[in-house]
């Protein structure tokens, strides 16, 4: 069995869960992971189907009962980092879903665009202001200047992640609104 490394920034966790899906059905499986770093050993392709979570719950015995009433269905949690969890099943068994209700789902991209806003934010403003003060000068110190525009190329790979995020809640909202009518 062989082993492979993949380094994803989890900004989409739907994004990612897809990525670990077509990984699986080329006979990579998920083992474990951290926010960036993804582990995979090689099996038989497509054996799995994996889900993520976000647990809100931390520490409490919500958070068990709910761990223990999907390993009681057959689901195995395969790894977790922070409050993102993995979980998979085997997929002669079916397509499965985790029961975390569409407002949480929402509340967490709500407080990941809130977030990842406010890194852009932060950087335009280091970023502008940066190289406002480099323009001023008669020579042009290339070490400010680097660091200015990666300011406003993070600025610009941001824009792209929250518009991504704001579309899939914008999805779950209009979900949401179907099943309460």
């Amino acid at each position: 069995m062989g082993t492979l490394h993949k380094y994803w920034l989890v900004m989409n966790p739907y994004d990612i869960e897809k990525r670990v899906n077509e990984m699986a059905s080329q006979g990579w499986h998920l083992k474990k992971f951290t926010w960036i770093r993804f582990t995979f050993e090689q099996d038989e392709p497509g054996s799995y189907i994996y889900r993520h979570d976000e647990l809100e719950r931390f520490g409490s015995t919500y958070e068990d009962e709910y761990l223990d009433f999907l390993k009681s269905s057959g689901i195995e949690q395969v790894d977790r980092s922070g409050n993102f969890v993995f979980f998979r099943k085997p997929a002669h068994e079916g397509p499965f879903e985790l029961y975390s209700d569409k407002k949480t789902k929402i509340s967490n991209l709500s407080k990941k665009i809130t977030l990842l806003s406010l890194i852009l934010l932060l950087n335009l403003f280091f970023g502008i202001i940066g190289l406002i003060s480099i323009s001023g000068g008669q020579h042009t110190d290339m070490l400010k200047l680097l660091l200015n525009s990666t300011n406003i190329l993070i600025v610009m790979l941001l824009v792209g992640s929250i518009l991504k995020l704001m579309r899939v809640r914008k999805n779950l909202k209009k979900e949401l609104d179907v099943f309460s009518d």
